[in-house]
């Protein structure tokens, strides 16, 4: 974990396995990011699930793989909002599926089960951000995209 400060953002990079078990580490990171910022606990506790769907969703992909790929995450911190940068270092590690809209069936909780591909995930971390991109470039050349949270911090 490393942290440099540049005119006017402060910056924070996690670097870790693409594993499960890793998953804590960048939680208690996150947290500590947030809480340094003055983020609400609500908020928190949103980017908490956010940033681990997002997590979750690079794990799913990236399956069995030997050597275990590289999740990185760049939290930086700007005057009007928290930036979260979620990438790897392997080129079969894509984001873009994020970025599909989710419409959840109005049928109720029974329908959530016939779900293709079970998007709920994706469908929270839209939800619980102010801005969701994705950005060409992974951690490395051969990474083709990286994943951004963003969070507009509260005026006042």
């Amino acid at each position: 974990m490393k942290g440099q400060t540049e005119a006017g953002t402060k910056t924070v990079v996690l670097c870790v396995p693409l594993q499960a078990d890793d998953l804590d580490t960048v939680r208690l990171t996150l947290y500590g990011v947030a809480v340094r910022v003055g983020l609400s606990y609500e908020a928190i506790e949103d980017l908490k699930v956010a940033v681990t769907e997002a997590c979750n969703y690079a794990i799913l992909q990236a399956g069995d793989k030997e050597p275990l790929p590289i999740l990185c995450l760049t939290f930086t911190l700007e005057e009007t909002e928290l930036k979260i940068r979620i990438g790897t270092d392997s080129p079969d590690i894509t984001f873009g599926e994020a970025l599909r809209p989710v419409k959840l069936p109005q049928e109720g909780a029974k329908a959530l089960e016939r779900l293709e591909d079970s998007p709920i995930g994706l469908y929270l971390l839209q939800a619980l951000v102010d801005e969701l991109r994705v950005e060409p470039g992974g951690e490395s050349e051969g990474a083709p995209e990286a994943m951004v949270l963003i969070k507009r911090l509260a005026a006042g």
